[in-house]
């Protein structure tokens, strides 16, 4: 029964539900990107300066650049509430900067583009404000905005780095430093956010030293209390007993965190009613409790997901113990599939070589229960007389035209007066080998199954063993390689490492850069280092523009082959024909392989096309399979011969060729000869088995040849050479022709035509004929590296 399955294409509602999410998660973020350039606009430090939007504009032009319409609205809204002089200063900055960054003939870093921009407006604007030179306290702060600006920028580089690598980059002290210092630059723009008794700062504040202190423990929330409460208090310019707060704060909270989410809570405001009644100076209101007893409770509320996530990125699991869990799990698959390995192996054993052998017995005629009982048989068998004519008979019983048969039982009826009971016999016999024949290839056959079965085992348990080998360290070798080409590569995952087989997937980031700059730069400078490498070529399999979560490009490469093919056929029907019996195919089973089969079915009519056909398109399905050539051989053999009521059989001349090691493997069964020529050398590969489906017994050897390049391979069929003339003569004949178009350079298709031609104006050609031409090339790659000294 077929099976219908019916996939519905996605529906209106489903395209715009995924377009909708795709969506919300940019507007989040630039929702984010507002609200920090919108604080970032607001924080004042020494009670005079706002050095920091225009920091943060430079790292956003740099790294983020889906955002800078949110930045610039949020920041000149953050400025306003200044006044709009202090917006119009921010402008005048932005402008400034912008031009600097532009300037074609030298590049600024980016920290001195900022000082530079702040210096050159402040001053002239100071200027025009006073009508002469500023007093020298305006001119400290100037200096003062400049210098924090510069220092800035330097921590923004260190914290906001590409949105590729925000969260998979290392959580260096140096990163996790700046962060700090960004944090209370934050909090200090929050300062003037009061919603009620709410002080957004005070809030934010204890959140962090809460979240913290679950996260890290003790070192954690102390370090971060300490640091963020005195950038606080530099800014103010109030250094109090706040910063003793913060301190106690942090380490009250992570003393308790074996209690749970509610110790670290409840530890945490403890320190405040302390202060609170110990020093009256501090300023601890109905706004500080409310702000920190609020943070308390969004901290109770927060999902365990989100802890768990920042202990991995602080504190990330050790390669060492993930190795030693792979290694566990290796060591237990492999011993599970060795012991069914070796159950493969007995029944193998059991079912084939113990009970069967490949040695072919040759039909010997002997005297039958029929011949036994006669009165003529001392004169029948005395001197074999009868025997010849028993094995002429069987020989045309298996053959496919009736007027042999016909005449081999008249000569038998002749010779014998009781020939009707002898030919029943004959039959039964006949039959009987045919059935041992079938059942000694149906057990062959499944041992042959078997014993491919334990080889897909024994690579099993290879790939295994070879994956619990990091790829870690070769990843961290080639994104070197890359960095110091200064190729733009963020990540790259090597997923296949045996040679040959190679896959690299590569993601790269261009800036400013085409899609024609960047697949040259994979072809011109990615590729050379592969190269160098592993001393073996790759090719770009595939390349995609990515969009989200930002703009990157993905690239795959894969081992290239070593050789390729000029192949060509050249077929000619028995007195042209429209059918022939002859049948091949050339097709790739992957990039590096390529299989050439050729087909001979018995005769020049439609069964005989039919039947090579079908051999052929039986073999193409085991191996696409993956099935052994040997095996599928046998099984192709096993299937013809239990169609006897037709008595069809067909010659296979079947080779493989490696492209990647420039192997060639051959398998024949009642096909001619193959002809590998090299220079004014012939090297043959004849073959001794019978056509597939014709014998009771059938056996098949494997062949191997190492090629080399330019050399020629010629496959042929049998209608190729006359009957009537002399092989030898006609065999020579034949190379010397081919030899001559070699040694002219001549494509393959016009070497196949030529050579026929010249071939039929001295033979005649009797039967289907076929010709499979094929010619081993280097591949020789568009690149090549130069070193330099």
């Amino acid at each position: 029964m077929t099976r219908i399955e019916i996939i519905e294409a996605p529906s209106t509602w489903q395209t715009t539900k995924e377009h909708i999410k795709r969506k919300k998660v940019v507007y989040s973020l630039q929702v984010v990107f507002f609200l920090l350039a919108y604080f970032f606009a607001q924080a004042v430090f020494f009670e005079a300066t706002l050095p920091f939007l225009l920091p943060f504009w430079a790292i956003v032009r740099l790294r983020y650049d889906n955002m800078r319409s949110a930045v610039i609205l949020g920041g000149i809204l953050g400025a306003l509430s200044f006044g709009l002089g202090q917006a119009v200063i921010l402008c005048l900055e932005l402008i400034v900067f912008e031009l600097f960054c532009r300037f074609r003939f030298y590049k600024m870093p980016a920290a001195i583009a900022v000082g530079v921009s702040i210096l050159f407006v402040q001053i002239i604007w100071q200027t025009i404000s006073y009508g002469s030179v500023p007093p020298f306290l305006v001119g400290l702060y100037v200096g003062y905005e400049v210098l924090l600006a510069v220092l800035m920028t330097l921590f923004m580089q260190l914290f906001f780095v590409r949105p590729h690598r925000f969260w998979q980059a290392d959580w260096s002290y140096e990163r996790i430093g700046a962060g700090f210092i960004v944090l209370a630059t934050l909090l200090g723009g929050m300062q003037s956010v009061v919603v009620y008794s709410l002080s957004l700062t005070i809030f934010m504040l204890h959140l962090v030293i809460c979240v913290a202190a679950r996260v890290g423990g003790v070192p954690i929330a102390a370090m971060t209390a300490t640091i963020v409460g005195t950038l606080i208090g530099v800014a103010e310019l109030s250094f109090t007993g706040m910063l003793a707060l913060y301190a106690v704060t942090g380490v009250a909270a992570g003393s308790f965190v074996r209690l749970g989410r509610i110790g670290i809570a409840l530890s945490s405001i403890a320190p405040s009613v302390i202060f609170f009644f110990y020093d009256a100076t501090l300023p601890l209101d109905i706004v500080y409790f409310f702000s920190i007893i609020m943070a308390a409770v969004v901290f109770l509320v927060l999902p365990e997901k989100l802890f768990l996530t920042m202990h991995d990125l602080f504190y990330p699991k050790r390669d060492e113990v993930l190795l030693k869990r792979q290694e566990w799990m290796t060591e237990h698959a492999t011993e599970n599939l060795t012991q069914f390995q070796q159950f493969v192996d007995f029944m193998k054993e059991l079912v084939f070589d113990r009970f069967t052998n490949d040695n072919v017995q040759t039909r010997k005629i002997e005297p039958l229960a029929t011949c036994m009982s006669c009165f003529r048989y001392d004169r029948c068998w005395s001197n074999a007389e009868i025997a010849p004519t028993i094995e002429t008979w069987l020989v045309a019983k298996t053959a496919t035209k009736s007027s042999d048969l016909l005449r081999a039982e008249d000569r038998l009826k002749q010779k014998c007066v009781k020939s009707s009971k002898l030919l029943e016999e004959l039959e039964l016999q006949l039959y009987q080998e045919q059935m041992n024949g079938q059942f000694y290839h149906g057990k062959k056959m499944i041992a042959l199954q078997l014993r491919d079965l334990s080889r897909h085992l024994e690579l099993l348990m290879t790939e295994i063993k070879e994956e619990a080998l990091s790829f870690q360290s070769v990843e961290e070798e080639l994104m070197m390689e890359l960095k110091r080409a200064y190729v733009p590569c963020f990540q790259i995952d090597i997923l296949h490492s045996k040679p040959g087989e190679r896959e690299i997937v590569c993601l790269l980031t261009p800036k400013n850069s085409s899609e024609y700059d960047m697949l040259q730069l994979c072809d011109r400078l990615i590729l050379p280092i592969f190269y160098e490498l592993w001393q073996e070529p790759l090719f770009i399999e595939h390349y995609e523009m990515k969009q989200e979560p930002f703009v990157h490009m993905q690239v795959r490469f894969r081992s290239a082959v070593r050789y390729e093919l000029a192949y060509n056929s050249y077929s000619q029907a028995k007195e042209l024909a429209l059918s022939s019996g002859d049948s091949h195919a050339i097709f790739p089973l992957h990039a590096g392989l390529t299989a050439i089969m050729l087909s001979d079915g018995m005769g020049q009519n439609k069964e005989a096309e039919r039947e090579s056909r079908r051999l052929i398109r039986m073999m193409r399905e085991c191996l696409h399979y993956n099935m052994n050539p040997e095996t599928a051989m046998h099984t192709m053999h096993y299937v013809m011969s239990l169609k006897r009521e037709m008595d069809m059989y067909a010659t296979i001349d079947f080779a493989l060729v490696d492209l990647q090691t420039g192997t060639l493997w051959s398998w024949k069964a009642g096909g001619m000869s193959t002809y590998i020529v090299r220079g004014q050398t012939v090297l043959k590969i004849d073959g001794v088995s019978a056509p597939v489906g014709f014998m009771p017994q059938f056996t098949v050897e494997t062949q191997k040849i190492k090629l080399r390049a330019d050399d020629a391979i010629f496959m042929v069929s049998d209608g190729l050479f006359s009957s009537t003339a002399n092989w030898d003569e006609q065999e020579t004949y034949f190379l010397d022709l081919i030899k001559q178009r070699i040694t002219e350079k001549m494509p393959i298709d016009v070497l196949l035509y030529d050579v026929m031609e010249q071939f039929k104006r001295r033979y005649t050609i009797e039967d289907d004929c076929t010709m499979i031409g094929f010619i081993m090339q280097h591949v020789i790659p568009k690149w090549t590296t130069v070193t330099m000294k």
